[in-house]
């Protein structure tokens, strides 16, 4: 039956709420509710919009760099004229002197005349020219102050229009905080344990996709804190402390950076039992713990299958299920790290994005190529000479606080590079960034740290999704695109003994890739694909205009049916689209390259024997071994003749040519 009155009331006084301080009300606006997905449209459609009008700035700027050739066009003109007039008057002044000795050659005279008249219509001609190119420069320079005004315009309302549809996706956490409180008092009944409860912070702003995904992992966090944190009643008075225990929820904002932290003052998680329960279960030897930190302890407890509780309950279980709350935390592009006192208490602390559209990135340049790394895993940019860089077994190192730290060089690891492998040289300066996940630390080396900027992230398409130590892209103002290095990838494989740049598991499933070396997808054996009934299918993958209408008239004539794309974005956007018999590629390309390209669909089950033919004007033996160490079929270099290439064809697909 219903407990008493006396008892309900006793119940509902085992959590007290202290109430947060306040603020000044805020008059209350209509509401409207939009969808996750639907937000997301709207911020494409604005990203869209604002890349679009960067894009015609830059074209507008581009043609601005021809007004000094016509100028000097315009000059060239005048000058012609002037040296026309005289050549005109010289010429006249040469058939009158010289009239009076052909006065009865009416050839000659007529002859001579013909060349005035020459002379006089080409004259006329350069003028016309000159007048033409003349108003041209004006015209274009008035409509060009016409088009910087509009532009400017576009620029303010199209920048203000992205800044508050991201604005619109941000909620106070309170709206995730509120959802805590009736778990908290169920707990404190069911345990009959005495709860002060604190929530801080409730008007931070947190992206509303954000809201759902930290619920679960921070709902079991709190379990573990009133289950197995926080000591009941009688514990407490023997230990000194309050009857009622203090379970703390607290938000900060740092820049683009929200914390959430969830502290108890109860009994501490015992770091000796932590070791003792590694060493059990085989995970640490005794020597290993000895020199480890307590945060490099505390990572066992979300070991999946870990638990330093002697008793597991219903409700929860320390260590138990922290794994799951992990990979929640991490698929928020957050971490977790723990602090504790035996005996005072322990607190969670989580770091997220405040927004999952938006990040403050450190951009750095590789190879001509422009990469993102997420801020928030930024420790420290470093410029060492290379007498300080170790060797060792042909690998790299520095020493930092006392740490040997590995350097990853991230043309080789992003397989962009442009020539073949090289020795760093002792003698030169390298930028180095130290980036850290989980405690754990590389220092990546890469040619340029360009600066600092908050950069809007976009999902990347399902070609672009299969590439390694990428984690997601971004379009800057000039429309080059930026992909997001993916850090945490990086570092897991250092530290879990797969050397960085060996082939993953599986494309389509990283997380979930196992820590031990595995081997990329075996490649089929080659064979002729035959191709009957129907034409052939061609892509044609080139940034040169002139390549991919000259390979496409080409190819045409042999009776395929093609199509181009101007880099291997577009391309992998066709290839998942439609299909295609063979591929030409050029290497050299803006947005992704050729050899990101070749490596994407190999990695792709569908593409695996998917003829491939690179035509570069790369000569080099270097590039010839690294595509072919990718996976192309076929190398040619240009210039090439068309011989070649259909021989290169004809091996790979079996055709009629028509």
């Amino acid at each position: 039956g219903a407990p008493a009155p006396s008892e309900a009331a006793e119940e509902e006084e085992l959590v007290t709420l202290v109430p947060p301080e306040t603020e000044a009300a805020t008059p209350k606006e209509t509401q409207v509710r939009l969808g996750i997905k639907t937000m997301n449209l709207f911020l494409n459609l604005a990203a869209e919009l604002v890349i679009g009008h960067n894009q015609f700035k830059n074209q507008l700027d581009r043609l601005k760099t021809y007004l000094p050739m016509l100028n000097a066009n315009l000059k060239i003109f005048r000058d012609t004229e002037d040296y026309l007039n005289n050549l005109l008057k010289e010429e006249k002044r040469i058939q009158e002197s010289l009239l009076p000795l052909v006065e009865d050659q009416p050839g000659i005279r007529e002859s001579w005349k013909n060349q005035i008249e020459n002379l006089q219509r080409v004259l006329k001609n350069v003028k016309m020219l000159q007048d033409e190119v003349n108003t041209l420069l004006h015209t274009f320079k008035e409509n060009s102050k016409t088009y910087d005004e509009n532009l400017q315009k576009i620029t303010k309302l199209s920048n203000e229009l992205l800044n508050e549809i991201m604005q619109a996706r941000m909620v106070h956490i309170n709206l995730l905080f509120q959802r805590f409180h009736r778990p908290i008092r169920d707990l404190a009944r069911q345990l009959k344990k005495q709860i002060r409860l604190s929530i801080q912070g409730e008007n931070t702003e947190l992206d509303r996709a954000l809201i759902d995904e930290l619920y679960e992992p921070l709902l079991h966090i709190i379990r573990n804190a009133i289950d197995h944190g926080l000591e009941s009643p009688e514990e407490r008075k023997a230990a000194g402390k309050p009857p009622e225990g203090l379970l703390t929820i607290k938000a900060t904002s740092d820049r683009n950076q929200v914390t959430i932290e969830i502290s108890d003052d109860g009994r501490g998680i015992d770091l000796e039992q932590v070791k003792a329960s590694a060493i059990e279960k085989g995970l640490l030897t005794e020597e290993d713990a000895a020199r480890m930190t307590e945060q490099e302890l505390f990572e066992y407890l979300f070991y999946p299958g870990f638990s330093t509780a002697r008793e597991t309950t219903l409700v929860s279980g320390r260590g138990v299920g922290l794994d799951a709350v992990k990979a929640q935390i991490e698929k928020a592009k957050g971490d977790i790290r723990i602090y504790t006192e035996k005996g005072k208490g322990t607190t969670f602390s989580i770091r997220v994005p405040a927004s999952l559209s938006v990040i403050q990135s450190m951009l750095v340049e590789v190879n001509g190529h422009v990469y993102s790394i997420p801020l928030m895993q930024v420790e420290e940019t470093l410029n060492i000479s290379g007498q300080d860089l170790l060797t060792e077994d042909g690998k790299y190192f520095i020493s930092y606080r006392e740490q040997r730290l590995p350097v990853i060089r991230l043309n080789q690891l992003l397989k962009i590079r442009q020539a073949g492998t090289r020795p760093l040289s002792s003698e030169g300066d390298y930028p180095l960034i130290i980036v850290q996940d989980e405690g754990n630390r590389v220092a990546l080396l890469v040619d340029k740290i360009i600066h600092r900027e908050e950069i809007l992230i976009k999902s990347l398409g399902p070609g672009l999704r299969r590439l390694r130590y990428i984690s997601g892209g971004s379009i800057m103002a000039n429309g080059q695109v930026v992909l997001v290095v993916d850090v945490q990838q990086i570092i897991s494989e250092v530290w879990k003994g797969r050397e960085p740049g060996e082939p993953a598991p599986a494309l389509n499933d990283r997380a979930k890739a196992d820590a031990t070396p595995s081997q990329a997808p075996a490649r089929p054996r080659r064979r002729r694909k035959v191709v009957r009934g129907r034409k052939p299918a061609a892509l044609i993958v080139d940034d040169s205009l002139s390549i991919r209408k000259y390979l496409s008239s080409l190819l045409m004539q042999r009776g395929f049916v093609t199509d181009t794309a101007r880099n291997g974005y577009e391309a992998l956007e066709l290839l998942n689209k439609q299909e295609f018999d063979i591929m030409v590629t050029d290497l050299e390309m803006p947005k992704l390259s050729g050899y990101e390209l070749i490596e994407t669909l190999r990695y792709d089950q569908r593409f695996q024997s998917f003829p491939i033919i690179v035509l570069t004007g790369r000569a080099g033996e270097n590039f010839r071994q690294l595509t072919t160490e990718l996976g192309a079929d076929a190398y040619i270099v240009k210039p090439f003749k068309e011989k070649e290439l259909f021989e290169q064809m004809e091996k790979l697909i079996d055709y009629q040519p028509q």
